[in-house]
Parts: C-alpha cells; structure tokens; sequence
C-alpha cells in the first residue's frame, strides 16, 4: 500500500527539477507591499536551479481563473496567506486544485503557522502547510516529494495521513540573515507598489527587512515565523542590498519593515556611517522602541537620510502598558519623542484599543496622550487576540466557543476576528472609538498648523495630502462616528 505522504509526490509525477510556481494571493488593502518572504523563497530556490515564476496577485490584476489555467505547467504552488489573504489563498488553492489535481499546494506564511491544524481542516485541497521559516524546510521538502520519501523526516511541516493530520517538530535551527540571498526582486512589479502614508516622501519606494526575531514578550505579538531569537544583516549586507534597489529599480526611498530596526545599535550606526561615506542620498524610515533609542543614535540616523521613526506607543497608562507586557514607561515613551523631534525627524505612534482593562477613561487618555506628545502621525488599532498569543489564552478562558477553523470558514465580509469586549465596551464601542480617535488627533486646526510648519518638500506635501486622503475614505465609508454610549463622547 502507498503511503499518503508518498501518494502526494506520486500524483505530482515530480521529477528533477521541480517547477515550482509561488503565488502571494489577492488582499484587501489600498498599499500593497512586495512579498518578500515570498522573493527571498524564490530567490534561494533559483539559486539551486529550480524553475521558479512568482506571481503577486495583490498587484498584477489577474484573476484567479487565469492563474489556474497555468497550473497544468508547474509541480509545485506555493502559497503565502497572511490574515488579510487567507480566505483568497484558500479560494486560489481550491481553483489550482480542479484545474491540475496532480498539483502539490504547499501554504506558508504568518496566518498558516499559527493555525495549521485549522488550515488543513478547512482547506482539503492543501496538500502540506509550512510553518515558520521557510528557506531550508522548503528543500528538504521538495527533496523528499521528489525522491518519493517520507515526509516524516521533513520538520516544520504538516500534512495529512490515513485522514489524520500529523504535524513534524519545528525546526529548531533558524536562518543566518547573512547567508540568504537577496529576494528575488526582479521577479516582482516593482513599479506596483505603493507607500502607506506617511510614507513615500521619495518615490519610487521600496521596503526591507533586515532582521528576524524578536526577544520581547508583549503579550499581543505572537511572532508566529521568526521567534524570539533576534538574528540581523551586517551593514555592509544591508547596503549591498540598498544599491541594488537604487541601480536596478530606481528606489528613492526604502521603509525598513524590521520589527526592531533599532535592537543593534552598533549595526544601524554602522549603516548610516556608510551611506553617509558612500554619498548615497537615499530616504528612508524604519521601526523602533522607545526604550533604545538615544541623541546620537538618532542624529547619525537623520544625517543618513532617515526622516522618520515609528514606535509602538500602544497606550498612555503605565497599568495598561504592564497588562500589554510592553516593558516601557511613559518617560521613556516622552524622551523618545522629544529626542526625535530634537534631531529634527518625524515621529509616528501606534497605539492599541481595546486591550484588557480597557475603560472609556484609558481610551481617553490615549487620545490626549497622542495630541500631547506632538506626534506628526498617529495609527489607532483595536487589540486583537490571534492565536499564538497569551492573549490569545485569556481570550479562550472566558469565551471558549471562538475557533479559528470557523474564523477560515468565514466570507471575508463576515470577518470578525476576537476581540477583548466588556459590559463598558463593546465591539462596536471599540470600533467607534477607534474613529473617535483618528478624528480627534487629525481634525483639529493645532495638528494642521503643525504639519503646515514642518513641510520642507514637494514630497511632504504629496504624502500629507495622500494621508489626508486615505483619513476622508476611513471616516466616511464607515458609520457615523458620534455613536457612543452615553457619557462616552
């Protein structure tokens, strides 16, 4: 009798070398960015010889009845899904499937390693799900789907067998940034992609990540890929990169997408030094905490050509900062701003509604918090509890009915992921104040007077207006914002 794990590489007919074709799926957003997970796959796999075409269906305009018509050429899909592109690549996957059903669907990513079980469950067209860092379980897989082995051997997976599904140990070892490639960038639109303000200053624009892993523990993060273990490119890899993007695609401006750009001071000192030696005239922003950023730091980043630092702020009360586990105090969260602003850099806040403990008075305080610091921008999120997360945990002792294998079973217009709701606050109060906020720290003549003041370019000003923009469409398109219960207001 065949083995499952084998019927699926017999059913594919596999032989050296595998054609593979790696798919980033539509998702609902105005700013899509280029999967790099997805290049840097792609990337390693050319490198090895293999036949790869990447297609990003976020940007392309290619409906999903044309891709499948292309699944008859290839072996092997490969499928990202993040929250926003699950139910898409699970429509995608389905299409693949009846166009070639000796086709091996593999799904990656973010939203499938935190529910694999679930993901398998809902999706009987997935033949195998990757979970975390893809680089090396990738060969390891294809290889043994190629020499007809058994997937038992390959970590960081899981799959299917006599209707049960199994799921391998992790993979313990993670990825040496130094030793990938660059992501297959010329296998991308580069051209489609387009900044979330406030961002895009200098077009064309491009982003990067230059590090993995992240060693805190704020209880809303599960780090579901990269883990905790914080691993990072040198800068010399970094700029090796940077003129790449400048020489083959004309890149103005780069965001660094990192988690914590800024956890090895010494590095991004390192890079800035460069690119200051190097006369490279380049834009760019980046990610950081407030608790490890200082004066010179942050100077040498301005001289560098940085203009602005996002910080994860998340909340104005010391007790709600403790229930998030975030570690930081509320003046480190000042010096930090002030510092920046100092040096003559933008600074953008996020914040988080709806965390546990959450009152009208702490959401309050929030929103006087962000006008009080002065923060060029602003981004108000409502917490959500995804799995992997301890708040995650807490969620599931008081509401034990939630799964995620309805959560994937959903349309994508009946998406209502967890929440933290309360007798004070409820989804549609945390929804409401969420625009409360946007509408209190933008709508107000003090914030326009203070924007108008530190315009220094064209490009500021096209951002500003783009922002302004996407801030009219959030308001409007949803319901009115002067729903609040009483005594909210």
């Amino acid at each position: 009798m065949v083995s499952p794990e084998k019927d699926i590489a017999t059913r594919a007919g596999l032989v050296k070398k595998t054609k593979i074709l790696l798919i980033n799926p539509p998702c609902l957003t105005d700013y899509p960015q280029p999967p790099l997970g997805l290049a840097m796959i792609a990337s390693v796999l050319k490198n090895s010889s293999y036949e790869v075409k990447l297609l990003d269906l976020a940007v392309l305009g290619i409906n999903n009845n044309d891709i499948a018509s292309m699944a008859t050429d290839f072996d092997v899909a490969g499928i990202t899904a993040m929250t926003t592109s699950i139910h898409s690549a699970l429509k995608l996957s389905y299409q693949l499937k009846v166009a070639n059903p000796k086709l091996t669907i593999i799904l990656g990513g973010p939203y499938v390693t935190l529910v694999p079980e679930e993901t398998l469950k809902v999706g009987e067209q997935i033949d195998i799900v990757v979970r975390g860092e893809g680089e090396a379980t990738i060969f390891e897989l294809l290889s043994a789907l190629e020499n007809r082995l058994s997937l038992h051997s390959v970590f960081g997976i899981s799959f299917r067998q006599q209707g049960q599904i199994i799921h391998n140990p992790e993979r313990l070892s993670q990825v040496d940034m130094d030793s990938l490639p660059m992501p297959a960038y010329h296998l991308l639109p580069m051209d489609r992609y387009k900044p979330h303000p406030p961002r895009g200053r200098a077009l064309p624009f491009a982003m990067m990540v230059t590090s993995r892993g992240c060693p805190y523990q704020c209880k809303f993060c599960a780090k579901p890929v990269f883990g905790s273990k914080y691993r990072a490119q040198s800068p010399d890899k970094m700029l090796t990169e940077i003129i790449y993007l400048q020489k083959y695609h004309g890149v103005k401006e780069i965001g660094f997408f990192d988690d914590i750009f800024v956890l090895d001071k010494e590095r991004v000192m390192g890079l800035c030094r460069r690119l200051i030696n190097e006369k490279i005239k380049l834009a760019w922003t980046c990610e950081a905490r407030v608790n490890l950023v200082d004066l010179p730091l942050l100077r040498l980043m301005k001289a560098a050509g940085c203009y602005a630092v996002a910080y994860g702020i998340e909340s104005a009360s010391p007790e709600m900062l403790k229930a998030l586990g975030k570690t930081i105090t509320i003046s480190q969260v000042e010096d930090a701003v002030r510092m920046t602003h100092q040096v003559g850099l933008q600074t953008i806040g996020y914040f988080m509604i709806g965390s546990p403990g959450e009152t009208v008075e702490t959401i309050q305080g929030i929103i006087g918090f962000a006008k009080k610091l002065k923060l060029d921008y602003a981004q108000f999120a409502i917490t959500t509890c995804y799995p992997g997360t301890e708040f995650y945990k807490m969620y599931l002792e008081t509401n034990k009915e939630v799964t995620w294998e309805n959560f994937l079973r959903a349309e994508p217009d009946e998406l209502l992921a967890p929440v933290f709701e309360s007798e004070e606050l409820n989804r549609s109060d945390l929804d409401a104040w969420a625009r409360k906020a946007y509408q209190a720290f933008y709508v107000r003549p003090a914030y326009l007077l203070q924007r108008v003041a530190r315009l220094k370019s064209l490009g500021e000003f096209l951002s500003l207006l783009k922002g302004i923009l996407m801030l009219g469409k959030y308001l409007v398109l949803l319901q009115p914002i002067d729903k609040f219960k009483k005594g909210q207001g």
